[in-house]
């Protein structure tokens, strides 16, 4: 693959979190280092290192990333309330609710490291904060719109530890009451 920063295609930054994010849902984030990263993209050493110049850029690449992923996903229903003139509010929260199992099992791997490493934690914090005052904004009922991130916040974190998790029809029955609560928050 490209050794050299100067011929790196526009996509090499992204490979190279492919491949650590292969390494920390598999090894784990204790494991995943700069080598194990090398050994899975393919990549060169000090191709890797041109982009990410420690493990700790990496994870905070991978965050980042995660990050942009999820804001895309909240622009992408906030458009999609928008045009079908229908709340905003409840779009939001039904995109907190979504399953997707690639970034539950990054996002537990990463959730490992953050003792080790607690500022890779502050963007995803800083995002949940602007997302609930944007919420907790427009509230009707501000106590149940509160009870409703919790629910959906402890529902994220049970499935992201592994505490016996829903079944699918479970969490789709538990996903949409909660989401039928928006109804009485932003009515």
């Amino acid at each position: 693959m490209i050794d050299s920063p100067e011929s790196a295609k526009p996509d090499t930054r992204s490979a190279i979190l492919d491949a650590t994010e292969t390494v920390i849902v598999r090894d784990g984030a204790r494991r995943t280092t700069i080598d194990a990263v090398v050994a899975e993209s393919g990549f060169s050493k000090g191709g890797v290192l041109y982009h990410f110049p420690s493990k700790s850029a990496l994870l905070q690449g991978l965050v980042a990333r995660l990050i942009a992923e999820f804001e895309a996903d909240l622009d992408r229903a906030i458009a999609e309330a928008d045009a079908a003139n229908s709340p905003v509010e409840r779009q939001i929260l039904s995109v907190l609710t979504e399953t997707n199992e690639r970034k539950k099992r990054i996002a537990g791997a990463l959730l490992g490291v953050t003792a080790e490493e607690p500022d890779l934690i502050i963007p995803a914090r800083e995002l949940k904060a602007r997302i609930e005052k944007s919420l907790m904004k427009r509230a009707q009922d501000p106590v149940l719109a509160r009870i409703v991130m919790l629910a959906i916040d402890g529902m994220s974190y049970r499935e992201m530890l592994g505490f016996e998790p829903l079944t699918p029809a479970d969490r789709e029955q538990v996903r949409g009451r909660l989401l039928s609560l928006t109804e009485d928050i932003y009515s």
